[in-house]
């Protein structure tokens, strides 16, 4: 027998003919006609060198090869049809771990909601959050290595998939006894500031927007502090005359961490969009489709 000469058709026959033992109905219980089925049992016959069905009285008796045969295609039914059955992701029992790139300005924002909702519906999987690397996380995901990115890293590489999370836009943050927030700041005045800024090991993906809004007046803030997270940001800046350049939601949140209040930047700043990255392998993954489905919902609730 050639195995290339069996098909998934073939099968099925079979396992008619020898459910039913008549070919008429065989043909019924499959919606073929009485020839068609005729010339499955005339291949069946023909492949396994094997009557499979002799006719005893008024009805088909099967042949010992016949029985032996029939669960073994059964088998192999159930297994070909679960190829063609649509994927599936239980997150209530998987134990499926992710491996995450997440800015630390998303982390604060949106891993405390990420880990409420993947306690209470996906106890078993676990999230691994890698260091920020800005330049390979496209080679990283490529490579297996790397399932999603939270960003707004500014040139992601252009064959990753994305979805946009929220949009948001820079605000700045101080002391809640500072002097600037009874003054009207104009763009000189902000540059005169001490400043922190934020800037990655790897790359400075704070600071691109409002380094060019300041470019055209020919002016750079005066920087006193660099830090490589906003972690202790607002704790720093309480105790302090230095200010900060902080994405809005981060920042709103920051007045309820420390004695720090909010000022607008005096530049035009647009908005800029936070997204999440994925590579397209994993697009129609249904464990990939549930984080980041669960990504967009905690994004409404940053």
């Amino acid at each position: 027998m050639k195995l290339q000469d069996l098909d998934l058709h073939l099968l099925r026959a079979f396992d008619a003919l020898l459910r039913e033992r008549h070919v008429t109905r065989a043909a019924e219980r499959l919606g073929m006609s009485q020839s068609s089925m005729s010339v499955s049992l005339a291949k069946l016959r023909d492949l396994f060198g094997d009557e499979l069905l002799m006719r005893s009285g008024s009805g088909w008796m099967p042949t010992e090869l016949a029985l032996v045969l029939w669960p073994r295609v059964q088998d192999a039914i159930g297994a070909l049809e679960r190829v063609l059955d649509a994927p599936s992701f239980d997150p209530a029992t998987a134990t499926t771990t992710f491996r995450l790139i997440v800015i630390d300005y998303i982390d604060l924002l949106m891993m405390p909601a990420v880990m409420r909702r993947i306690r209470q519906e996906a106890p078993g999987v676990k999230l691994h959050v890698l260091q920020t690397n800005p330049h390979h996380f496209g080679e990283m995901m490529a490579a297996g290595e790397l399932d999603l990115a939270l960003t707004y890293f500014p040139g992601a590489p252009d064959y990753l998939k994305g979805r946009k999370l929220f949009s948001d836009r820079f605000l700045g943050l101080c002391a809640s006894s500072h002097p600037v927030l009874s003054q009207t700041l104009d763009v000189a005045g902000f540059c005169a500031l001490p400043h922190v800024t934020i800037e990655l090991d790897a790359a400075q993906i704070y600071n691109v927007q409002i380094d060019a809004a300041l470019e055209p007046h020919g002016l750079r803030r005066r920087v006193q502090m660099i830090k490589p997270s906003f972690l202790a940001l607002p704790f720093v800046l309480e105790t302090s005359d230095m200010v900060a350049s902080v994405p809005a939601r981060l920042a709103r949140r920051m007045t309820r961490m420390a004695t720090v209040s909010l000022f607008d930047i005096p530049l035009e700043l647009p908005l800029f969009d936070v997204r999440m990255l994925w590579h397209p392998r994993t697009d129609h993954s249904p464990a990939h489709e549930w984080l980041r489905g669960l990504m967009l919902a905690c994004a409404r609730e940053a």
